[in-house]
């Protein structure tokens, strides 16, 4: 990966509808050398996916949380996960170090609604302890991880 991917990277970063149009006279290159750049960032899967960002509080799931769990091996991790995938309120999870094994994002349109959500959750076979925090701002969120430019 040159510079110049890099540059299409940032680019497509900010804004994915980008066209190869607009993107060439960014990085002075043409309309084909930058879609063969691109196909190239996908095929070595450094761009795994174009997506669009919502805004929570306009597709009325203004509530956002994390779900920090602690889970006791076996049977219920694998049936945990499962769940976790099917639920479109859940919008990332990670498996962490510390005092807590999983970490979840998720977004509900109300506290109630997220209460239904975290019963659910310490319902999962295995889960043995909780902690949930509340966000009370988002002040900054990135989709995209970008390679150092310098």
């Amino acid at each position: 990966m040159d510079i110049i991917d890099k540059k299409i990277l940032r680019i497509l970063a900010e804004n994915s509808g980008a066209n190869a149009t607009e993107i060439g006279k960014a990085v002075n290159l043409s309309v084909p050398a930058v879609n063969k750049r691109i196909a190239k960032m996908k095929e070595n899967k450094t761009i795994s996916s174009f997506t669009v960002t919502t805004n929570a509080k306009a597709v009325g799931k203004p509530v956002v949380a994390f779900i920090f769990l602690v889970m006791q091996y076996g049977d219920g991790v694998e049936a945990l996960l499962r769940h976790i995938k099917s639920d479109v309120d859940i919008l990332e999870c990670y498996a962490v170090t510390g005092e807590y094994d999983y970490v979840i994002k998720i977004c509900a349109p109300t506290v109630e609604t997220l209460e239904d959500k975290l019963l659910h959750l310490k319902k999962q076979k295995g889960v043995i302890k909780s902690l949930t925090m509340l966000s009370l701002m988002e002040h900054k969120f990135t989709t995209a991880i970008l390679p150092d430019t310098e």
